[in-house]
């Protein structure tokens, strides 16, 4: 190994299933030391139990430092430049604004002290992470660009087994330093054209789809998708209502109990967990029949799992997802309808009063439930209408065109309609030709396969084999290869 790579530090952010991934693949990158930002204390434990160094837990600093009095959070002046994300990283936080203001701006200001401390202490060659919607993803983010660290943020392709790195928050343009090999670049092609040969004919999905299981949940499952062992599906059921009530109840505790015990993510999470909790209770009362033949008058919108990075990072205009919809239903022509149609893993998300009180409003709109086809709804309709859903990518592989809202990857492919503003949407809406169906294979396959050379082979998502040597060796080897350079 050379010296360089024998002196790389890479810095993670550890939480959630990250905290056993992380260790597991610097237990095979030999001579990279890799450094952890944990969320609890016993994250910290446990990476620590494995040999791994821990230079932060949040937990712990946040408690501290709300003990001792900590001092609020004043945004450095460059933030926004530097980051290129417009918005206040408080506010765009999953958990920050569940809290009151004063408290709130503590707990920003003990995180974003403590995340410089660590800069200060070790020289960062890379920042290693899922691009979440979080307050911390977006300072470390922040000093990292400030202090010549690599960014590594890294999220899966489209097509299963190829993930890819960004050097944005909003992680739409995949970044790779070095070039596909001939090798990689067939086995890329071969993958592509299969994957899309088994979307058009419904018998491949990405692995947290129920449809695509590749092996049959447990009553243990959902502990499994914690530790990263199965892919984060769902089952609804009387199983995950109870899971969903533990969860919530958890939060709720560990609310009572902050800042004294518990870290500010729980804590902040019950109005999260509440959002869940209902929406497996939702009954199946009002939703509509799926359709079973063509009309080329439905329009089809697959929401959004919310909450959700993408809504905000790709598309702040339209992150609003029933404004969205109303705006497309005011545009409709006559005789059109619009078919809302849940994700997958978040049935009875419809079940919400906003969404309700929107179908008592408008005769145009339909609620088809998450676990109906979202492809046999696709086939069924003329037009599809998204954010930045990878269902998007699967209306234009089924020779639909799709209003695009979101900057997704595919926002300029074959068949895509780049949608600015509520106007152009309207116009969009009123164009017979786009309820067209028509034959774009050819495209896509070629501009995926050039997406794709800006990826590399392996899987950094929850499955079943994230902990296989294979996997992990090619997840260790992409970091390998942009760190060299």
């Amino acid at each position: 190994m050379s010296s360089e790579a024998a002196s790389l530090t890479i810095l993670c952010l550890s939480r959630a299933y990250l905290s056993r991934l992380f260790p597991a693949m610097a237990e095979r990158h030999p001579g990279a030391r890799y450094l952890h930002i944990v969320q609890t204390d016993r994250e910290r434990a446990f990476i620590e139990s494995r040999g791994g160094e821990v230079v932060l837990s949040m937990e712990s600093a946040v408690r501290s430092a709300l003990r001792e009095g900590a001092a609020a959070w004043k945004e450095p002046g460059d933030f926004r430049e530097v980051t290129g994300f417009p918005w206040s990283p408080i506010l765009a936080d999953r958990y920050l604004p569940s809290f009151a203001g004063p408290v709130r701006d503590r707990i920003a200001g003990a995180l974003y002290r403590a995340l410089e401390d660590v800069f200060d202490r070790y020289r960062i060659d890379a920042f290693l992470s899922e691009p979440v919607a979080l307050f911390v993803t977006h300072c470390l983010f922040y000093l990292a660009r400030k202090r010549g660290a690599r960014r590594l943020l890294w999220a899966n392709a489209w097509f299963p087994g190829w993930f890819y790195f960004a050097d944005g928050i909003d992680i739409s343009c995949p970044v790779r330093s070095a070039p596909m090999s001939s090798g990689d670049r067939a086995a890329l092609s071969t993958d592509v054209s299969s994957y899309l040969d088994g979307v058009i004919e419904d018998r491949r999905g990405p692995a947290y789809h129920h449809s695509f299981l590749e092996r049959k949940l447990s009553p243990l499952s959902f502990f499994k998708q914690r530790r990263g062992t199965e892919p984060l599906v769902i089952q609804p059921g009387l199983l995950s209502r109870m899971i969903q009530r533990g969860r919530l109840t958890r939060a709720w505790l560990t609310r009572a109990a902050f800042p004294r015990r518990g870290d500010f993510m729980t804590a902040g999470a019950v109005d999260e967990h509440r959002a869940y909790l209902h929406a497996q209770l939702t009954g199946n009362g009002g939703y509509d029949v799926p359709p079973v033949q063509f009309d080329e008058r439905r329009v089809v919108y697959p929401l959004q799992y919310e909450p959700e990075a993408s809504l905000l990072y790709f598309a702040p205009d339209f992150r609003h997802q029933p404004a969205l919809v109303e705006a497309a239903l005011r545009a409709l022509p006559d005789g059109h309808t619009l078919w809302v149609k849940e994700h997958p893993n978040q049935c009875g998300a419809l079940g919400a009063p906003i969404w309700r009180q929107l179908k008592k409003q408008h005769s145009a709109l339909r609620f088809i439930r998450g676990r109906q086809s979202g492809r046999d709804l696709m086939r069924n309709a003329g037009l599809v209408l998204t954010v930045s859903s990878s269902a998007g990518m699967d209306a234009l592989a089924l020779g639909r065109r799709a209003l695009v809202t979101g900057q997704v990857f595919y926002r300029h492919f074959a068949g895509a309609l780049p949608v600015n503003s509520y106007s152009e949407l309207a116009q969009a809406l009123n164009v017979p030709e786009n309820y067209r169906p028509l034959d774009n294979r050819a495209s896509l396959t070629e501009q995926l396969v050039d997406f794709g050379t800006r990826c590399y082979p392996g899987d950094p998502q929850p499955r079943h084999d994230l902990f296989s040597p294979e996997n992990l060796d090619l997840l260790v080897a992409a970091v390998a290869s942009e760190c060299a350079l």
